[in-house]
């Protein structure tokens, strides 16, 4: 009879720990989307682009941000560099090695300015179907209207 409850109490406990496991995986799994996105970062200038994605694909846009910013951010050797949208003509960005791209800006002004940014920084927009957004690693070019 000891030996008949004592399996039982390991049954209930098995049980128990297994449903608590599963409501875990359960409300975990309820987060976002699945890594989508509704809408683009509001900001507080909008800025046109035409940003051509490595396929060769094109899309218009306005209120372009990169991670929500106005401006690129990365690192030139030891400097962290900060180059603002309202500056930039154009941008091309080189090949993902190891997390990071080479970025070079053509500037308005004239010049050009080349530093490394994380490859997997993410840049929106809106365009006339809706919001988008790409990863820099996605993006071949953007041209600033």
């Amino acid at each position: 009879m000891f030996v008949r409850e004592r399996s039982t109490a390991m049954r209930t406990k098995a049980f128990s720990l297994v449903l608590m496991l599963f409501l875990l995986v359960l409300i975990t799994a309820m987060g976002g989307k699945g890594g989508g996105f509704e809408r683009a970062p509001r900001v507080d200038k909008s800025f046109s682009v035409i940003v051509t994605d490595v396929s060769g694909n094109k899309i218009s846009g306005e209120k372009f941000s990169c991670e929500g910013r106005l401006h690129f951010s990365g690192h030139l050797g030891m400097a962290s560099v900060t180059v603002p949208f309202d500056r930039i003509a154009e941008v091309k960005i080189g090949e993902k090695k190891e997390k990071k791209v080479k970025v070079v800006v053509r500037l308005k002004e004239g010049g050009e300015a080349a530093f490394e940014m994380d490859a997997d920084s993410r840049c929106y927009g809106e365009a006339a179907f809706g919001s988008f957004m790409l990863t820099l690693d996605e993006i071949k070019s953007i041209a600033f209207k």
